[in-house]
């Protein structure tokens, strides 16, 4: 049976991740029937000019998994891979397998073992934090089947892509978030901007426009300075599009820390962009080059939206 305490009119405040926060989890009694666990690493290398892209979700109450991946060579899609209806892993703390893709969280907080085979193309990599995690304030008091809890955090990844038989050594930036509780229901995000960017060891951030209903946006962000992690606020996103508002062509962010000091960054047209569906609802993940003042990086621009609505 789904709680009935409203989330939204409780205070919200901030808490530090634990190990247990970053395993694996099962919903209580009281959870919704779309209870939600996700891991999404987005990875690219410059030199290389190879990306690596892929959520692992799973729907405890559904006994389902839902996976999309996707590997990138030179601005090109050289191998994807969705299935919606994976079986669900076996619960343990610390290991998800499903579709030729395994998780291993090696050290909860800082460490994980990414491992994918199709065929003749695969990964193994190794995927190192740059910084501590920055978990999402929430609800006071909230259990998790309330409220959904969010962790950001970049990373170095170094390790080995195969395509085509071909295997290439990694050595580049990444990034991660995980998701758990409440509910993931893709058709009530009306339409959303998510954006991660890695710049260096000493600066990630991360910044989201989220329409629940038309013209009510909702932004949430946070970044990493080299020394500590910040809420990101005063959050202004302009998403380019084209085609109606079926594609996004860069967008230009800016935002404060909780110093108050100002970041502007443009991200620029997708290099490359993995496309993916579930049911109505579209998600564009287009890996781009940032530009923040004299300083490069690489991430994301996600863009989703609902088909059969108009933008």
């Amino acid at each position: 049976m789904a709680v009935e305490r409203d989330p939204m009119q409780l205070e919200w405040v901030k808490s530090t991740p634990t190990p247990a926060d970053d395993e694996r989890h099962m919903p209580g009694p009281e959870s919704l029937p779309l209870y939600n666990e996700s891991y999404y690493f987005p990875i690219y290398d410059p030199k290389q000019e190879i990306g690596v892209v892929f959520r692992f979700g799973m729907l405890a109450n559904q006994k389902q998994a839902n996976i999309y991946l996707f590997i990138t060579h030179r601005s090109v899609v050289v191998h994807s891979y969705y299935e919606k209806l994976a079986p669900f892993p076996p619960m343990k703390p610390r290991h998800m397998e499903a579709g030729g893709l395994s998780v291993e969280i090696e050290k909860p907080l800082e460490r994980f073992r990414l491992r994918y085979r199709s065929g003749s193309t695969g990964f193994d990599l190794t995927w190192r934090g740059t910084s501590p995690p920055y978990m999402f304030p929430r609800p006071a008091g909230a259990t998790f089947e309330e409220a959904m809890a969010h962790i950001e955090q970049g990373a170095l990844v170094t390790g080995t892509v195969t395509i085509g038989g071909v295997p290439y050594k990694i050595d580049g930036l990444g990034h991660r978030d995980k998701s758990w509780g409440h509910e993931r229901d893709w058709a009530k995000y009306y339409g959303w901007t998510y954006l991660s960017g890695e710049f260096g060891p000493d600066f990630w951030f991360n910044a989201s426009r989220f329409e629940l209903t038309p013209g009510n946006p909702v932004f949430v962000g946070c970044l990493w300075d080299g020394k500590e992690l910040s809420w990101a606020s005063d959050i202004v996103m302009d998403t380019k599009t084209t085609d109606g508002g079926a594609r996004q062509l860069g967008v230009e962010v800016s935002f404060k820390d909780e110093r108050g000091r100002q970041y502007h960054i443009i991200g620029e047209k997708p290099m490359v962009t993995g496309i993916f569906q579930f049911d109505k609802t579209i998600l564009r993940d287009g890996i781009s080059l940032f530009r923040m003042g004299d300083r490069v990086g690489y991430g994301i621009i996600e863009y989703g939206y609902v088909e059969d609505l108009k933008r």
